[in-house]
């Protein structure tokens, strides 16, 4: 190349511009890279950070509970007798009843009878022997003598029969000396049978219940078993 710009006079035109353009172009490259270079800042080494990871410590542990109070013993004394100041005196016993040397006269009442009655009456009546006694021992049972319509027991009604009811049906009642049954209470139900059976009773007709021979108007109780027909 230097030959060629040295010897330009041999060497041809279109060469030698060639070769002048090629070097300038290297000496301003060269020229632009020491620039760049000398321009350029230190790079900076980054240093390495150290991670420490901190845990708070743990909480401290709760105090130990107070030492409990000490008991106060007390002192107890010797069981000590004490002599009263006063002795009592005993007291005479009582001097026991004397007995009724006239005896009660006998009324022929029956036990826990009440005061005023009739003799013969029936124990737990009333005072003259008109008021309702439950039925006990030693009275005659009623006996029925005409039943309602004609039935000697309550007939099965319509919804009980398409219910197919069946069992006991309790019924209490009170018995007058005429054997007429009135003020019946029901004790144990039975389901659609109960207008039925309140029915039949009050229209019906028992012999009445006697006692020691006389009629007295009890309250009884009437069971009734049902059975559905076959």
């Amino acid at each position: 190349m230097f030959d060629s710009v040295l010897g330009h006079g041999v060497v041809p035109k279109s060469r030698f511009g060639t070769g002048a353009t090629v070097s300038v172009i290297l000496h301003v490259g060269v020229f632009a890279l020491a620039i760049w270079l000398s321009t350029r800042p230190a790079s900076i080494k980054e240093k390495d950070v150290a991670v420490v990871l901190k845990v708070a410590p743990p909480p401290p542990p709760p105090p130990p509970p107070p030492p409990p109070a000490a008991t106060k013993q007390v002192k107890r004394k010797p069981n000590q007798l004490v002599q009263p100041k006063e002795i009592p005196q005993e007291k005479p016993p009582e001097a026991e009843p004397k007995p009724n040397d006239t005896p009660e006269p006998d009324t022929g009442g029956v036990i826990g009878g009440v005061a005023g009655g009739v003799a013969g009456g029936v124990l737990g009546g009333v005072l003259g022997g008109t008021g309702t006694v439950p039925f006990g021992e030693g009275m005659t049972r009623p006996k029925l003598i005409s039943g309602f319509n004609g039935r000697d027991k309550p007939e099965y009604s319509r919804e009980a029969l398409v219910s197919n009811i069946e069992g006991m049906m309790i019924v209490k009642c009170v018995i007058t000396v005429e054997g007429n049954v009135r003020n019946c209470n029901i004790i144990k139900p039975l389901p659609h049978m109960d207008q039925a059976v309140l029915e039949w009773l009050q229209g019906s007709k028992y012999s009445p219940v006697t006692f020691q021979g006389r009629p007295q108007q009890v309250s009884y109780t009437f069971n009734f078993n049902f059975k559905l027909p076959k």
